[in-house]
């Protein structure tokens, strides 16, 4: 639940902030190129239950799904989420995708997340409803 909470939050952030969109080619980031493989990777930073930080890079890959990955209590405002591989850059990280083209939805299946133990129960608790998608859908490669 708590990788769920954290991508959700990350993808309501990144719709709310209009970085993307949930239908196909909706890319909006400076540097996105809808249909030409996508463009340059997006970064944006957020609130997770409205007071705690956190900061997610956008992808746009094959199919028109988007790759996201998000930091959690970032340890340093330079923290690329993209390039984070460990708790050494925040006190979780999470990686998945939205698919956009079949429907929108995250995707189950191949997420990766690593949390620091205090605050597993923090993210798992918290409440976030997506925003217009489904937060749970067919892995699809």
């Amino acid at each position: 639940m708590a990788w769920r909470n954290l991508m959700v939050s990350a993808i309501n952030a990144g719709l709310q902030q209009r970085v993307f969109g949930l239908a196909p080619r909706e890319d909006w980031w400076p540097g996105s190129a809808p249909g030409r493989n996508g463009g340059a990777p997006g970064n944006y930073e957020f609130e997770f239950a409205d007071d705690i930080p956190a900061a997610a890079t956008v992808t746009a890959i094959s199919g028109d799904e988007l790759a996201l990955h998000v930091v959690f209590q970032p340890h340093s405002r330079d923290v690329m989420p993209d390039r984070a591989y460990g708790l050494g850059d925040g006190t979780a990280i999470a990686h998945g995708w939205l698919e956009r083209r079949l429907g929108a939805w995250l995707m189950d299946g191949g997420e990766e997340f690593s949390c620091k133990r205090a605050a597993l129960s923090g993210l798992a608790d918290a409440t976030v409803e997506p925003l217009g998608y489904a937060d749970q859908g067919a892995f699809i490669m």
